[in-house]
């Protein structure tokens, strides 16, 4: 998969989109995706072709091409998203597609900022323990270590078996 992807960065760079190389509009179905890559295929060959360089390349780029959009999943992406979405899909998965652009989006940076705005922190994550908005006071810590204190058993009450122990150890001195 790494040589297809490397194909799709390339074309990406060059300015030339998956559909533009199988000479396909946008959004085209799967049997004109077929039809045209088999088209291609035979006519840029490397065995039809032997000693032509540019024919073997742009037989890559059409095997990528065809190697995205004939996959659903990665032709939604790479219709959405375009070529970083199929880095992001090939590293992350579907979930890290969504993710990073949602987090890229501009409706969830100004959420960010007046979160920060409005809190008056800057990380909203911790806001409230961090700036101690919602930290116990020193009162309410006192109090709960006490509760915690007495509801242990005691130490005093129980089994003897440790004295036991000790008497055993200085009967053997």
């Amino acid at each position: 998969m790494p040589r297809a992807y490397e194909a799709t960065q390339r074309l990406s760079k060059d300015g030339k989109s998956l559909y533009a190389v199988l000479e396909l509009k946008k959004g085209a179905q799967p049997e004109e995706i077929k039809k045209a890559y088999r088209k291609l295929a035979l006519q840029y060959h490397p065995d039809k072709n032997p000693g032509n360089s540019q024919a073997a390349e742009f037989f890559k780029d059409i095997n990528a091409a065809h190697a995205v959009l004939t996959d659903p999943t990665k032709k939604k992406i790479y219709d959405r998203h375009g070529s970083l979405g199929l880095y992001l899909y090939d590293h992350f998965g579907e979930e890290g597609v969504r993710t990073y652009f949602i987090v890229n989006s501009c409706w969830f940076k100004t959420l960010v900022i007046l979160c920060c705005l409005l809190t008056g922190c800057c990380c909203c994550c911790c806001c409230c323990l961090c700036c101690g908005r919602l930290n116990p006071s020193a009162e309410e810590e006192n109090e709960n270590y006490q509760v915690n204190v007495s509801s242990q058993p005691s130490r005093s009450t129980g089994d003897n078996s440790t004295t036991g122990t000790q008497d055993n150890i200085e009967e053997e001195d």
